[in-house]
């Protein structure tokens, strides 16, 4: 039996496939789907999603979003999303220098610059420990 994945950016749909087993990093704490699977929503958060098939293990850099899982089904609507083999580590390291002077000069916790800041470093970690 598989799981049918389908991964959402706002710009395309970004994998699509069979697969036997997934990792996706939730909110709370990586959390993994398979066939069969009770049906749940969660809140993903930037981090490197694994898919297991047949094919071989595949290794995803994600942007936070949400998660669909049902019993033969998986979606995936997250901000960004590409193979962690492809991710240039020297580009990585300069976002999250960069997106740490952001959070440094937005100064106040919670208000929007700092939000985008605190993302955009979890986006950069995730890169660089793909």
């Amino acid at each position: 039996m598989s799981l049918q994945v389908q991964i959402v950016t706002p710009a395309r749909i970004a994998w699509a496939g069979e697969i036997s087993e997934a990792q996706v990093p939730g909110l709370l704490g990586e959390f993994g789907a398979m066939p069969d699977h009770a049906a749940m929503l969660a809140a993903t958060r930037a981090g490197v999603d694994t898919l297991h098939s047949a094919a071989g293990n595949q290794r995803l850099v994600i942007g936070a979003g949400f998660a669909e899982v049902g019993p033969g089904e998986l979606t995936l609507l997250v901000d960004s999303c590409e193979e962690a083999s492809a991710v240039d580590k020297v580009a990585a390291q300069l976002a999250l220098t960069a997106a740490e002077g952001a959070l440094v000069a937005a100064a106040d916790v919670g208000t929007e610059g700092w939000k985008q800041a605190q993302a955009a470093i979890e986006l950069a970690t995730a890169r660089l420990e793909a």
